[in-house]
């Protein structure tokens, strides 16, 4: 099997982005059961019916619909709910129907009780009450972090409460590709600052700007963090086959069921089989490349993955971000240019300081904050540059605007937050939840 295979070039360059938002009740904001008629299978099953959606069931359980135009709107592991959508070629188609979705579910499950709550992590939910999901493979999973110890202490909290808005990018050669995973490697850690916005913890404010990526930092080192490999010049699609390779699976796929994966890296079981008299096929390699979860992911898209989900006011700045910098040759160069001599040490170390600083933070010797200003300006000039060409409607660049906003004062997503919940919000669950769900008519 030629594990090169699933990294082809893309015809063209399209977008795509996951939404995770708490599925919490309005007046605790606690996240919402799998049963009962306030649960998550019952606002499942009302989007079928009522978006004309097809289900998408595990083991019998429904965990997700399908819309009509492709767009997905599953459970994740703790029940908290993601929204996937189709690839499109316009970041503006892109946002405006995602907004349209996540509004039309929103207002189904506000009929219930509950609300859609962006965000980097479900603020109000213990780690002992997450409602994990009816997923087959969760049990698996779960068992696998507790054996590691120490390494993956977080582990059930990241699988259970936390929240992100990843953007996935196309490639379209190896050169490519080579540049884009350089770049969003690089500007992931740096560019997280802009991007804070879970400083909230079972109610209470934890001292750091990011507490999801601050508890990233303690789930498997191997699987997780920073790519290493890709500060290097000579990066390829091989040093993501090595990498991916020398890992372990998690868990199978067999018949409709899972299992747990062999003790072996992947690379063994390519060349002796899984011991059953069957060896792994594509769509094992694919399953493989599922279970790993570094800042940047790389398989047949680029998927950046190292940013806390934002308000819902800023949802569009982030594929805007990375859409400005990585579809603009002159500005991905540019980027990978104001980056160059950074280590990956000094990413790593980047990533654990942006957690607890944000802006404030150091990478390398370098200011976090006025790199990141720098990138956002070029992103502004490769989504003005994508207008111009006629890719973009002519205020695309808009879309950055709340990332601005947060540059010129200095004032995070995380640190408006506990503002707000010591302040106006008078540290009031459904208030908060009445401020941050996503609109609904």
């Amino acid at each position: 099997m030629e594990l090169e295979g699933l990294f082809t070039p893309a015809a063209e360059e399209r977008i795509g982005i996951e939404v995770e938002c708490g599925l919490v009740d309005d007046r605790l904001g606690q996240s919402a059961p799998y049963d009962g008629q306030c649960g998550s299978r019952a606002l499942l099953e009302r989007v079928r019916h009522e978006l004309g959606a097809e289900p998408i069931n595990e083991a019998g359980a429904l965990v997700g619909v399908e819309l009509a135009h492709g767009a997905q709107v599953s459970l994740e592991l703790g029940g908290a709910i993601e929204y996937s959508s189709p690839p499109f070629r316009s970041l503006s188609d892109l946002v405006a129907t995602t907004r349209h979705d996540l509004r039309a579910i929103a207002s189904i499950a506000a009929r219930s009780g509950l609300a859609l709550l962006p965000g980097g992590l479900v603020p109000f939910t213990p780690r002992e009450r997450i409602p994990w999901a009816p997923k087959p493979r969760i049990d698996i999973m779960r068992r696998y972090f507790q054996g590691l110890g120490p390494a993956a202490a977080y582990a059930e909290n990241v699988m259970g409460l936390t929240l992100s808005t990843q953007t996935t990018v196309d490639y379209v050669s190896p050169e490519d590709f080579r540049e884009k995973l350089a770049l969003l490697v690089k500007a992931a850690p740096i560019a997280a600052a802009l991007f804070v916005n879970s400083p909230i913890e079972e109610g209470r404010p934890t001292g750091v700007l990011s507490r999801r990526m601050q508890m990233w930092g303690y789930v498997d080192p191997s699987r997780c963090g920073v790519l290493g490999f890709a500060v290097r010049p000579d990066l390829s699609f091989a040093d993501v086959v090595e990498w991916g390779s020398a890992l372990p699976m998690i868990y199978r796929r067999v018949g409709t069921g899972y299992v747990p994966g062999p003790e072996r890296p992947f690379r063994e079981l390519v060349e002796h089989g899984f011991g059953d008299g069957t060896a792994p096929g594509l769509d094992d390699w694919r399953g493989h490349l599922s279970q790993v979860w570094p800042q940047v992911r790389a398989r047949h898209t680029l998927e950046m993955r190292a940013f806390d989900g934002p308000p819902w006011e800023a949802l569009a700045a982030a594929p805007a971000f990375c859409v400005g910098l990585a579809y603009h040759a002159p500005a991905r160069r540019a980027a990978l240019a104001l980056l160059d001599g950074l280590t990956a040490a000094d990413l790593a170390q980047a990533s654990e300081y942006v957690a607890v600083k944000g802006l404030d933070a150091m990478v390398g010797d370098r200011s976090v904050g006025g790199t990141a200003e720098a990138l956002l300006g070029l992103a502004r000039q490769g989504l003005r540059a994508r207008a111009v060409a006629g890719l973009e409607r002519a205020d695309a660049e808009r879309l950055l605007d709340p990332l601005d906003e947060v540059v010129r004062t200095g004032v995070t997503f995380a640190e408006r937050a506990v503002s707000d919940w010591t302040g106006s919000l008078r540290e009031r669950p459904a208030a908060l939840v009445a401020a941050g769900r996503v609109p609904f008519a």
